[in-house]
């Protein structure tokens, strides 16, 4: 037998089975709703890949058809009229050169656009980091002075603790004298406590 509670006066397995008989409808509009959405996504992923490839065929085909006259004219030229092929090797000579220079020339200003780029992120990033230490410095300066202060009073205290042990040892006062003298309080104090009468 469950215990009732006080306000709903229903059992824990009562309360929690009445939870599942109510939750179970909005669980299953759930996975349905979820599975609904899920086979939509699938559909629409589907039809524009679809789509997609679809006008990729196309336009690979409208490429190959627009450009299939112009090869075959070119092939043409180049197989049947040597001087057409003279023609590209003398431009291909002669451009060798120029062309390798410009390709420098590419090279290079490539290589100084970003090594400027590069500067001024060094530049930048160093103002960044300046901005920082201003902020840093201040506080690693306090904190630092803050230490020194801490270590200054456990100094001077290290330092009185040592002195007060010399001054003890000086008037002979020693630890062990100290733990006797204890000694002889407790048991003193004892010897007057069980000798004292009770009343």
């Amino acid at each position: 037998m469950s215990l009732k509670g006080p306000i709903l006066h229903h059992s824990a397995d009562e309360i929690e089975r009445m939870t599942e008989q109510k939750l179970e409808p909005v669980a299953e509009t759930i996975r349905e709703k979820s599975m609904r959405i899920s086979e939509a996504i699938g559909h629409i992923r589907s039809r524009v890949y679809g789509k997609v490839l679809s006008l990729y065929t196309q336009a690979f085909h409208f490429i190959q058809v627009a450009t299939e006259p112009i090869y075959h004219t070119i092939k043409s030229f180049w197989v049947n009229f040597p001087p057409f092929r003279w023609f590209i090797y003398i431009i291909l000579s002669l451009n060798a050169i120029p062309l390798t220079i410009f390709a420098g020339w590419v090279l290079l200003t490539v290589a100084f656009v970003l090594s400027l780029a590069g500067v001024g992120i060094v530049v930048s990033q160093g103002l960044f980091t300046i901005v920082g230490l201003i902020v840093f410095l201040p506080v690693v300066a306090i904190l630092v002075l803050v230490a020194f202060v801490c270590v200054t009073f456990m100094t001077l205290a290290w330092f009185g603790f040592k002195i007060s042990g010399s001054v003890q040892n000086a008037i002979g006062i020693t630890s062990q004298e100290l733990a006797v003298d204890l000694k002889g309080i407790t048991k003193g104090m004892k010897d007057v406590v069980i000798k004292r009468p009770t009343t």
